[in-house]
């Protein structure tokens, strides 16, 4: 059984909420605990809230800071919480989500896996105030960083990066036993059109009741479902889905057409594995496997 953590911006793509559906119902994950990030941070842990109470299961969750250590011009919201209404959920005040975070893997040293999903200014934040909390996890996923061959439209659509990407440098140069990055250009490959979408999430349980119910407004302005985060937890239980390449990361924190880019170097010194390609197929068979019948992919 893997220990996870995990750290999210969940409330606006539906991937976020189908992310957090697959890790509770993996047969592998104990989830130990959950912090919300990015604007209106109170209202995207009640919703991870809803979504757990859906599946039966009660987790801890911390409703982490709603700023950036990098000051950004926007201020997202989780357009998905208008289905709070239609949930049963608790209410949240902004906490110290570095402050769990850390308590958590000082009670499990060597024994967690960190995912990130969002933008990454929990766990810079909590790099930053416990300097040796990369050395105490077992490993740390994070959906992060866009290293493909044609250069990016607008610099935002690698979001998890453009958000803050002071906190992203600090968390690509963190040295940590396993890290692995998942990036655009190879959760790109998962995009399924919306009428799609409604094919691979059935509707055929509560959780995923909810999570279609919190993700549908996305669907509904998107018109496509990339499943960028479903990929890196499922990369922590089936290390074969992709293949990595160890190096450095530099991140973008002063030019503002780059904000936020980043620049793969490759080493075999390197403190960061970076996917270059992901198994489709086996992907979606791991997937609905865990979503529909909570187990263990062949």
């Amino acid at each position: 059984m893997q220990k996870v953590l995990l750290d999210t911006d969940i409330g606006g793509d539906i991937d976020d909420a189908v992310c957090l559906a697959y890790l509770l119902r993996e047969p592998q994950c104990e989830l130990l605990g959950i912090t919300t990030v990015c604007g209106e941070a109170e209202k995207r842990a009640a919703v991870a809230d809803a979504i757990c109470k859906a599946a039966g299961v009660k987790i801890p969750i911390v409703a982490g800071t709603d700023g950036t250590l990098q000051p950004i011009s926007l201020y997202p919201t989780p357009e998905g919480a208008e289905a709070l209404l239609r949930w049963q959920h608790s209410t949240f005040q902004k906490g110290d989500a570095p402050a769990f975070l850390y308590e958590k893997i000082k009670e499990n040293p060597h024994e967690i896996v960190l995912i990130g999903i969002g933008n990454m200014t929990n766990i810079a934040s909590l790099f930053c105030a416990y300097p040796d909390a990369p050395g105490l996890l077992k490993g740390l996923y994070v959906m992060n960083g866009y290293f493909g061959s044609q250069p990016l439209k607008e610099p935002y659509y690698n979001w998890n990066s453009f958000a803050d990407p002071l906190a992203s440098k600090i968390v690509f140069s963190a040295r940590v036993g396993v890290h692995r990055a998942i990036p655009l250009e190879v959760t790109d490959m998962l995009t399924l059109r919306a009428e799609q979408a409604g094919r691979i999430l059935r509707a055929d349980s509560p959780l995923l009741e909810a999570v279609l119910d919190f993700g549908n407004a996305w669907l509904q302005s998107a018109g496509k479902l990339t499943l960028h985060d479903p990929l890196a937890a499922a990369c922590i239980f089936y290390p074969d889905l992709c293949n990595y390449e160890k190096g450095f990361v530099q991140v973008e924190t002063e030019q503002e057409s780059r904000m936020g880019g980043t620049v793969f170097t490759p080493s075999a010194d390197g403190n960061v594995e970076i996917a270059k390609d992901v198994n489709i197929e086996r992907f979606y068979r791991v997937l609905c496997a865990v979503l529909y019948e909570g187990r263990l992919a062949p």
